[in-house]
């Protein structure tokens, strides 16, 4: 199953529950099948975790549009599985995007960075390591999980007569999120909890729109669509810069206190990547609220009723 970001076979007139089927099918079968590839080949290609956390973000999405329709019991069990799934993939990914960055620095750094930038690489390499270890305990999780999305699909088979269409649905739900998203983008941004809610509620809005994507004309996947995406690729930098601030200060201050003759050797290389990422968040930022500024000038939620099909 390669999946898609888009539902191909999907149209607005399919009733909710034989949508929910159908999308639920794809979204929880990746998930599954590019699980085996992170846990056991995860050396062979970064792609394996990263491909992982995003299927897992989509079926969450997914679950939680189709909640209505599910089993309560299996609503609970997939929700908790793909929360742990989605947690290990995304610690090993983490540090994956952290060591790629390390690697890309190492490559253009001056000399008297380079011992610290290779002891950041050592210590994120040592990281990654670990996080591998909550990868491989999910195997044990593996079975019990594909039951109960087997279990879970065989219960939506043919639907509820009278069920609604999906285009019902989505608009309206749409609508809530765009909404959601401009008022969490309306407070106080400095502080980084806010931004990172934002994020959220953009990855939410992206995940959702994909599944609605068949209920709009042309121009909600063409115009409406890419936005979203570079939204989330400003506030993913954004992210990044703010968790490898975090590890590389108390880092820092580690080696301070319990290695003070090594530290002024790592110091340039270790203090020029902190001085990047805390230059690198207020631009993204910045960005955002550019971005921002253009959204609301679009106003794409007023635009969802013309453009259903």
């Amino acid at each position: 199953m390669a999946e898609s970001k888009w539902i191909g076979d999907l149209s607005g007139d399919v009733p909710m529950e034989s949508a929910a089927r159908r999308v639920l099918e794809l979204r929880l079968g990746a998930v599954s099948e590019r699980l085996p590839a992170a846990v056991f080949h995860a050396a062979d290609d970064i792609e394996y975790v990263h491909q992982l956390r995003v299927s897992t973000r989509r079926a969450g999405a997914a679950v939680r549009i189709f909640a209505e329709c599910l089993p309560s019991k299996s609503y609970s069990t997939i929700r908790k599985t793909l929360r742990k799934i989605r947690r290990a993939a995304g610690a090993a990914r983490d540090w994956d995007v952290f060591l790629e960055a390390m690697g890309e620095r190492a490559n253009t750094a001056d000399a008297k960075q380079q011992s610290g930038l290779d002891f950041l690489l050592g210590f994120g390499q040592g990281q990654r390591v670990v996080a591998q270890h909550h990868l491989d305990d999910l195997v044990q999780v593996q079975l019990e999980f594909d039951q109960t999305v087997k279990d879970t699909l065989e219960s939506l088979d043919g639907g509820r007569k009278g069920s609604a269409p999906l285009r019902r649905s989505a608009a309206p739900l749409l609508a809530q999120l765009f909404r959601d998203l401009e008022e969490a983008a309306s407070q106080d941004l400095q502080p980084y909890e806010h931004l990172h809610q934002v994020r959220i509620l953009g990855k939410q809005l992206r995940y959702a729109m994909e599944i609605f994507a068949a209920c709009f004309a042309p121009a909600f996947r063409d115009e409406i669509y890419p936005e979203i995406v570079a939204m989330q690729e400003i506030l993913g930098l954004a992210n990044d810069s703010y968790v490898a601030h975090g590890r590389l200060s108390d880092l820092k201050q580690r080696l301070q206190k319990m290695h003070p003759k090594l530290w002024p050797r790592y110091r340039p290389g270790i203090d020029a990547t902190i001085r990047f990422h805390q230059r690198r968040l207020p631009e993204q930022r910045r960005r955002f609220v550019r971005w921002l500024a253009k959204w609301k000038k679009a106003r794409a939620d007023n635009l969802l009723e013309s453009l259903v099909n």
